[in-house]
């Protein structure tokens, strides 16, 4: 879970009033979780506009987005002047086991990775092979086989990125205190 969410500073672990005064902060609270339908891809293309972010925590999967080439590009479909439809949306309205049923007949390889129970990522993938016309699991194979590719996705999105990586004391003992 991301700090983009408002109302969600605790589970979130949210930086705090004063932290938030002693060093500028930006994306902070502003998506409401329980009206926008918010996605990886919507945080990835924020960082698309020429800036050198400085990521500090997060989930992993926001963190890739932004290091390696690992999602793939799918739009909604216009509909008329204004309507926009959503076929990852529209497809997590059909029965769980219907969709995984059909994704092994798209997909097999991804219906294999993937629970059935786990609508989410199921509707993910048959919507990336509806709108794209190749399966999910190809355009995977794709991103590994690219030069620089590996077991994360395709190559790093930058040819000179800094990764500093912290390692917690998961017991809560301060390695500062004694």
């Amino acid at each position: 879970m991301q700090n983009v969410y408002e109302g969600l500073d605790i589970i979130t672990n949210k930086v705090s009033a004063q932290e938030q005064r002693m060093c500028q902060h930006h994306m902070l609270s502003f998506v409401d979780p329980l009206v926008t339908n918010y996605t990886v891809v919507d945080f990835r293309n924020i960082f698309a506009r020429d800036k050198i972010p400085i990521v500090v925590g997060g989930t992993n999967y926001y963190i890739e987005s932004l290091l390696w080439k690992v999602l793939v590009n799918t739009k909604p479909q216009e509909m008329g002047t204004e309507r926009v439809i959503d076929r990852k949306v529209e497809l997590e309205k059909e029965d769980r086991h219907a969709l995984h049923k059909r994704l092994s007949q798209v997909d097999p390889e991804m219906a294999s990775r993937l629970h059935p129970h786990d609508k989410r990522k199921v509707a993910r993938s048959l919507q990336v092979f509806e709108e794209t016309g190749i399966t999910h699991s190809e355009f995977l194979h794709r991103q590994h086989a690219e030069e620089g590719g590996g077991p994360l996705g395709g190559p790093l999105k930058f040819p000179n990125l800094c990764i500093l990586w912290l390692h917690a004391d998961q017991t809560g003992k301060s390695p500062l205190m004694p």
